[in-house]
């Protein structure tokens, strides 16, 4: 947990120009869930139009991503929340960014097959020191190394 996990997939999405539908463990994610949550969601586009104010009369297309953020904690009360993932994952045209902090956990076996799999390391106390080093110095910052 902390590591950038989250804020790395909102910047690549914001990067990607798409919009962002984060659901994490807090909020309810069963089978039920999933479906009303995500059920219209995969499959589409945000249309976006020009105000009346605009005298362009343009439209554009905002593409979505989804960010599931904790997945290794689904399943607590409902077991088929990871199996309704794995069938939204399959059928979706949005991109699914699931993120779990226990990768071994028994409950996202099923889910590995159906993912990219990035790992995250913590970095050490000298990375973390040599990057603060170089943003104060970027920013005209005196800083004395010790």
């Amino acid at each position: 947990p902390g590591i950038g996990k989250t804020t790395t997939a909102t910047i690549v999405s914001k990067q990607a120009g798409r919009e962002i539908l984060e659901l994490n463990a807090s909020d309810t994610r069963s089978k039920k869930s999933l479906q009303q949550t995500l059920g219209d969601v995969t499959g589409s586009h945000v249309l976006s139009f020009a105000s009346k104010d605009n005298q362009a009369k343009t439209s554009s297309v905002t593409k979505r991503c989804i960010i599931m953020d904790e997945v290794d904690g689904m399943g607590a009360g409902d077991r088929s929340g990871i199996s309704e993932l794995i069938q939204i994952i399959k059928k979706s045209k949005v991109p699914i960014i699931c993120i779990c902090n226990d990768r071994q956990a028994q409950k996202l076996k099923s889910l590995i097959p159906y993912c990219l799999d990035l790992k995250y390391r913590r970095p050490s106390k000298s990375v973390i020191a040599r990057r603060a080093i170089q943003i104060a110095r970027d920013h005209s910052l005196e800083i004395e190394q010790n």
